[in-house]
C-alpha cells in the first residue's frame, strides 16, 4: 500500500512538472481573434488580431514597406467586435466554402476566432458577414490603424497545417533528404514560440528579441527540419505544420536623387 502511494505521488509530480513546462497556456491567454484581410481589387494586404481584454496587433504588408502597430484600444469596440463574432451565422456555422463572386472587388477575410471554445477558420468575402459584423470590424481596424509603430519585436512565427496533396508533395521531397522524422510534444515544448505557432495555426507569434529568433533557429538547425531559416516543416504528432518567419518592418527604399529632384522641378 505505502509502495502504491509513493508512485501515485511520483506520477502527481511527474505531470505538474509537464504542466509547468506549458508557455501559452491558453486559458491564462486573453481570448482572441486574428485574421488575414487581402483586397481582391489591389492585391494588398493585412494582418489583424484584437485580444478581449483590449490588445492589438496590425501588420501591413506591401511592395513598399512593411509596418507593425501594435497595443491597446477601447475596450467598448473590442466588446462589440467579439459580439459579432460569436453572433455571426457565417462563423458558427464554419461554411468555409467561397460564393460566387464574380464582381465583387472588395475585401476577403480569413479569421481564427474561438466558438465554443473550438477554434475554428472561416474565409469569406467581408460583406458576407453582415452589415452589424462589418461595422464592428471597420472600427476595429481604425482603432488598430491609429496605433504607435512597433518597433522592438525582432519579428513573427506563422505555422499552416499542411493537408492532403500538400503533405503527400512534402513527404515525397523531405524522404529524397533523408529520414522524415516526427516531433513529440515534448520536444517543441522547448521552445515556447514554436510551441504558440503550432497550437493556434495562423496567428502571428511575436519574437521579441534576438534571443527568441536565436532559439529557434538553433531548433531548426539541431532537428535537422526540411527547409531553411525563414521557411521549413516541423512534422509532430499533432500534424504537420509550415512555419514561417516574418518580418515585423522593413522601410521603402530610398528614392534616388535624380528623380526626387525631377519630382520638384516646376513645369513649364
Amino acid at each position: 500500500m505505502k509502495r502504491r502511494l509513493l508512485l501515485l505521488a511520483a506520477a502527481a509530480a511527474s505531470a505538474a512538472a509537464l504542466c509547468g513546462l506549458r508557455p501559452y497556456n491558453q486559458a491564462a491567454r486573453a481570448k482572441a481573434v486574428w485574421m488575414q484581410v487581402s483586397s481582391i481589387k489591389t492585391g494588398q494586404g493585412y494582418y489583424l488580431e484584437v485580444g478581449l481584454d483590449g490588445q492589438a496587433l496590425m501588420r501591413t504588408d506591401s511592395s513598399k514597406a512593411i509596418v507593425t502597430r501594435r497595443g491597446s484600444i477601447k475596450p467598448q469596440l473590442v466588446k462589440d467586435f467579439f459580439r459579432e463574432i460569436e453572433n455571426s451565422e457565417i462563423i458558427n456555422s464554419q461554411n468555409v466554402k467561397q460564393s460566387k463572386m464574380i464582381f465583387y472587388r472588395g475585401d476577403m477575410i480569413k479569421i481564427s476566432a474561438y466558438i465554443s471554445g473550438e477554434l475554428t477558420r472561416t474565409e469569406a468575402p467581408l460583406n458576407n458577414f453582415g452589415e452589424a459584423f462589418s461595422y464592428a470590424f471597420t472600427e476595429v481596424r481604425k482603432a488598430a490603424a491609429a496605433l504607435p509603430v512597433e518597433t522592438g519585436v525582432q519579428g513573427f512565427l506563422r505555422a499552416e497545417p499542411v493537408e492532403g496533396d500538400a503533405l503527400d508533395a512534402f513527404r515525397q521531397k523531405a524522404a529524397a533528404n533523408g529520414e522524415v522524422k516526427t516531433l513529440e510534444t515534448y520536444d517543441i515544448l522547448k521552445v515556447p514560440a514554436l510551441m504558440a505557432a503550432i497550437k493556434e495555426p495562423y496567428r502571428l507569434v511575436p519574437l521579441e528579441n534576438e534571443a527568441a529568433v536565436k532559439e529557434l533557429r538553433g531548433f531548426i538547425s539541431a532537428r535537422k527540419l526540411y527547409g531553411l531559416r525563414t521557411l521549413f516543416y516541423v512534422p509532430s504528432t499533432r500534424g504537420t505544420f509550415k512555419c514561417e518567419v516574418l518580418e515585423a518592418d522593413r522601410k521603402a527604399p530610398a528614392e534616388p536623387k535624380a528623380a526626387r529632384a525631377a519630382k520638384s522641378k516646376p513645369k513649364k
